[in-house]
């Protein structure tokens, strides 16, 4: 490895960490901790939104996805993110704002009962923690193809660095660095377009051997009978459930947005954050069909990128691009132990235990984030077996997105949904999505049928139950009455 690299590589850790202490100051309560102390401006919401989102699935385990499928890759971003993102910039963070929560379960807690907030926050919080495990799996993976290092140093010296500014810094510290890492990775991204298309012979060069070798990579979509990517089944299973749900109900993604300083920021940076995803396919897909025309030897396609950074780079540059790998994976690291913190100290705790004491939670959330981190360390050593990076967190993912989305956009347009339909929905819905699926359904079409079972099973279960007795004005919409519910922020239409 060269000095050069070496020496970008340990600037960049030290500034991260320096960063993270730094605004460790400026915390004083849990306010500040989880919620930056509602201090964040629009372009930071939109940058450290994509660094979060930008993560191990999506870097390391697009380009391993593209060296298998090619360019159908791309519509996780053109037809699953975008259209989502709009939605919750325009929908659902108002309602969010309004309703004046921490986090979504504490959304779902006073729109249907107290029962379906612990639920909703105990299941997002297990999914988080394997989250958080792939992605310190992953850099360990980057670190072992490019420095040689052993898989259990990765874990462990990444979970120290991350440690330190989560925990002194919490959620400023987790949205400043994510928007430094951003800017690196949209810079190495490019640098490997222009170089890698130059090295191929140019444009034409690389397109011809491309089609030549792989002449299904350039398809935009993929044959209804195909293994993993259906086009039916991405439109269903990715455009109507998986990718609303993401980005209208992740905790780790929506908590920038309730940390913002106005709900125009909040809107703000969510629609930003969309403008700059749909230059994300090129940074992403193109180092894996990279990969493929220069004849990569690689044991799996999730090494792809790493293998570009090692082979295509010229020093400093590869130091640089290293880094943006470390940062995308970093980011969704910190923001998955202090998200899964919140909902473990707020949506957990305070309901189950009657006497919490409120000023206690930042103490608790940085002893939680700590644990958290220490269970996902022991937990990344276990993903080799589950696949490639990015089929295991689709797969969890589609277990409960159906149920949780269903939950959610009946709550916000409906006043029919009941609590105890709310309950039993969230209850039955995720079994049947782990049944659908060990019966060998593709994971976007389980996502798609728990979906369509969890709006009929809330709809008539909400038919014969009791509906909830608290005012619903400033946790529904009612676009149909014509009148303006209490609290709507002003210049919000």
């Amino acid at each position: 490895m060269h000095p050069l690299d070496l020496g970008i590589i340990v600037a960049y850790l030290g500034l991260i960490v320096f960063v993270g202490l730094r605004l460790s100051g400026k915390v004083k309560d849990a306010h500040d901790f989880f919620l930056a102390g509602r201090s964040l401006a629009w372009w930071v919401i939109g940058l450290s939104i994509i660094g979060t989102n930008i993560g191990a699935d999506s870097y390391v385990g697009a380009a391993g996805n593209a060296y298998n499928v090619g360019i159908a890759q791309a519509n996780f971003e053109w037809i699953g993110a975008i259209p989502a993102m709009i939605l919750a910039s325009l929908v659902f963070i108002p309602l969010y704002w309004k309703a004046g929560v921490y986090s979504v379960p504490e959304y779902l807690g006073l729109r249907y009962n107290q029962a379906v907030r612990v639920l909703a926050a105990a299941i997002t919080s297990v999914v988080a923690v394997f989250a958080i495990g792939v992605a310190l799996w992953a850099i360990a993976l980057t670190l072992q193809t490019y420095l040689g290092w052993p898989i259990w140093m990765g874990i462990m010296v990444t979970g120290t660095v991350v440690g330190l500014y989560s925990i002194a810094g919490g959620l400023a510290a987790v949205a400043f660095t994510d928007t430094l890492q951003v800017c690196i990775m949209f810079l190495g991204g490019l640098t490997i377009v222009a170089l890698g298309i130059s090295e191929t012979g140019g444009f034409s060069g690389f397109a011809t051997t491309l089609i030549s070798e792989n002449p299904t990579h350039l398809q935009a979509y993929l044959p209804a009978d195909h293994s993993d990517f259906p086009w039916p089944a991405v439109i269903l299973g990715l455009g109507v459930v998986l990718s609303p749900a993401y980005w209208c109900a992740s905790q780790a993604i929506l908590q920038r947005t309730l940390g913002a300083r106005s709900q125009w920021d909040a809107s703000a940076g969510m629609m930003f954050a969309a403008l700059g995803k749909s230059f994300v396919p090129l940074l992403v897909v193109f180092p894996g069909l990279l990969a493929l025309v220069m004849h990569a030897e690689i044991q799996y396609p999730d090494m792809a990128l790493p293998w570009v950074i090692k082979n295509v780079l010229p020093p400093g540059i590869s130091g640089l691009m290293f880094i943006a790998i470390i940062a995308a994976l970093q980011s969704t690291i910190d923001s998955g132990i202090n998200s899964t913190s919140l909902l473990i100290t707020r949506d957990i705790r305070h309901v189950l235990s009657k006497n919490t004491n409120p000023d206690a939670d930042l103490k608790v959330g940085r002893y939680l984030t700590l644990i958290i981190l220490l269970l996902a360390m022991c937990i990344a050593p276990l993903i080799s077996q589950m696949g490639g990076i990015y089929a295991f967190i689709q797969t969890m993912l589609s277990l409960f997105q159906g149920p949780m989305l269903a939950l959610l956009l009946l709550g916000a347009f409906t006043r029919r949904a009941t609590p105890a339909a709310g309950l039993f929905t969230l209850l039955t819905g995720v079994p049947l999505a782990a049944i659908i699926m060990a019966a060998g359904v593709n994971m976007l079409y389980v996502a798609f049928s728990s979906f369509v079972y969890a709006l009929l099973s809330l709809w008539v279960v909400s038919g014969f139950t009791a509906r909830n007795t608290r005012d619903l004005d400033n946790l529904t919409y009612f676009p149909w009455r014509g009148r303006k519910p209490e609290g709507e922020l002003h210049g919000h239409h």
